[in-house]
């Protein structure tokens, strides 16, 4: 496991400052802000004490990891040198380094100005978790607490660590002001791979807006990333003519359109034609969500069949909602009836839902089967 520590971290919460990022640092030290970071690394560090395997920790030396490494009592190796003192950059070159180490979790402790930071040098694969220790805690890749991080982190690797229990986490900040003091709403910068663990992780900070309002942006958001795209399959319903009608096109309200960056290439497409366009070629499906029944797949849009989903793959699968629907369902939950049991179980887990231009929901997907409504 790779382990990063931003020293400065947090410091700035104590004496009134909204952050800690660039000159706030000696700000916050002329205020005779205390570090506090360490101290939330050794606590989530701890909870790796009950792992049912020994972790060995690739860490950075002094206050960006080995210091927070040898309280805890874990077993580690440095492989990185900051300056002296460390700054962004440090932060930066230690997740590359610790990249080339192919650690199986990268574990940091930081606010959401370290998040950037991490997400700058990490690959888009890496398992990513945050410690938060931050004055900023907008973004959804922190545990609740130190505690919660450290627990995420051991069932995570505990499990082994498989690709199906990552999902795509929000990463979040506001823009500095003049004074370099955080101002406005925050913004959407990225995402970051997680646990799939709600219970254990945060949620992102939501952004005040009309549902409606927030679903257009969602749906501005998939029109930008539809025409930059290949092959794209919009499913059927109101929400996705929407979306349809954005793109320039008419559309189908009950149908399954195909677009080729942005134009449409195939309108009202049944399972053979859709199977004949993605077999041999990358393809990425965006869907809606059935108001009442949370189904996904199975329901209204069986043009997208199980050989089509699992050609395609889970990872290439967008799916947006108005928050209102998503609150509305029975369970919380979103059904899958591919008729395909493991397709089904290919499909379960969590899911970002879209609800806004940067706000998305995790939703837990289930197999309709073994899990009936």
């Amino acid at each position: 496991m790779g382990l990063v520590v931003n020293p400065v971290a947090g410091m700035g919460g104590a004496v009134g400052l909204k952050g800690t990022d660039g000159a706030l640092v000696e700000e916050a030290r002329r205020r005779g802000a205390q570090p506090m970071a360490q101290k939330r690394a050794v606590t989530a560090l701890e909870a790796l004490q009950r792992a049912e395997q020994t972790i060995e920790v690739l860490t950075c030396a002094g206050s960006m990891g080995a210091d927070a490494a040898g309280a805890a009592g874990l077993p580690h190796r440095v492989v990185f040198h900051p300056d002296d003192p460390p700054g962004a950059a440090d932060t930066r070159n230690a997740v590359t380094t610790l990249l080339r180490e192919n650690v199986e979790l990268l574990l940091f402790a930081g606010g959401d100005g370290t998040a950037r930071e991490v997400m700058a040098s990490a690959a888009a694969h890496t398992p990513v978790l945050g410690i938060p220790a931050g004055v900023k805690m907008h973004s959804a890749v922190f545990g609740v607490t130190a505690m919660t991080a450290g627990d995420a982190a051991r069932a995570f690797l505990d499990s082994g660590c498989p690709e199906t229990a990552l999902i795509p986490a929000e990463v979040m900040d506001r823009e500095p002001g003049e004074n370099g003091e955080p101002v406005g709403s925050p913004v959407l910068y990225g995402y970051l791979r997680v646990p799939a663990m709600p219970r254990l992780m945060q949620a992102a900070k939501a952004v005040g807006a009309s549902d409606d309002a927030a679903l257009g942006g969602a749906l501005q958001r998939l029109a930008d990333q539809v025409q930059r795209d290949g092959l794209c399959v919009l499913g059927p319903g109101a929400t996705l003519l929407r979306l349809k009608n954005l793109l320039g096109a008419t559309g189908t309200l009950l149908g399954v359109d195909v677009f080729d960056h942005g134009r449409c290439v195939a309108c009202d497409v049944d399972e053979r034609q859709l199977w004949s366009l993605v077999r041999d070629r990358e393809a990425r499906i965006v869907v809606g969500v059935i108001g009442g029944q949370g189904f996904l797949f199975g329901r209204g849009n069986q043009q997208i069949s199980a050989r089509v989903l699992a050609r395609v793959g889970r990872q290439n699968i967008d799916v947006v909602s108005s928050a209102a629907k998503l609150a509305s369902l029975p369970g919380g939950v979103l059904r899958v009836d591919t008729g395909d049991p493991a397709v089904n179980a290919s499909l379960a887990g969590y899911l970002p839902v879209l609800t806004g231009s940067a706000r998305q929901t995790l939703c837990r997907v289930i197999d309709a089967d073994t899990e009936p409504a």
